[in-house]
């Protein structure tokens, strides 16, 4: 079992809420230590967000965290890319909202109701989260803004992408959400193209 933080102490922790994950699989090998090192330790705040957010519970951060962890490892095994952390948190997201709603073919049915009544409204707009979801794109794009040394719009990707709020935005990078807003675009189109990405 591994706690996060590493150094986790109940009586001295505080109002910190600890992520505990099984690192051993369904099959008894250990999950290689680098995909909970690179993979949840740099967004445990926002996991503790998604589990407040969609569950309501900060404390089952850990129930959706270990679901992520495993399911990456179970289809990916030591192949979890350049943004292994941005994945996690779109698992963990995904994992959240199935438990919210009593499973994923409860989700998936309300999904499918969803997608009838809104798909016109959808049809031309640009869906920079589905775009951005393809393992391929999203490793192109990450491995272009650390190239181009913005480390910030890096940093921004999981956080826009599994949907926090626009204060845990403003409170990371001290600037406001519209400045925020222009340098994460910005960011992503210079990153697009010289990747060579198109819309």
């Amino acid at each position: 079992m591994v706690t996060i933080p590493y150094d986790y102490d109940e009586k001295s922790a505080g109002s910190v809420v600890p992520i505990c994950i099984d690192d051993i699989d369904s099959e008894g090998d250990l999950i290689h230590p680098a995909l909970i090192e690179l993979g949840v330790v740099p967004v445990a705040d926002l996991l503790r967000n998604i589990a407040g957010r969609v569950l309501n519970d900060r404390w089952r951060v850990s129930e959706i965290t270990e679901l992520a962890v495993h399911s990456l490892w179970r289809t990916d095994r030591e192949n979890f890319g350049a943004a292994p952390s941005f994945r996690i948190l779109r698992r963990a997201h995904s994992f959240a909202e199935d438990l919210r709603v009593g499973g994923r073919r409860a989700r998936k049915k309300a999904d499918v109701e969803l997608f009838a009544t809104t798909l016109e409204a959808l049809q031309d707009q640009f869906d920079l989260t589905a775009a951005l979801e393809a393992k391929d794109t999203l490793d192109r794009l990450m491995d272009q803004l650390r190239r181009l040394g913005m480390d910030d719009v890096r940093e921004m990707v999981p956080m826009i992408l599994s949907d926090c709020a626009g204060e845990e935005l403003v409170g990371r990078f001290g600037k406001s959400r519209n400045t925020i807003s222009q340098r994460f675009y910005r960011g992503m189109r210079k990153a697009a193209a010289a990747a060579g990405i198109r819309r």
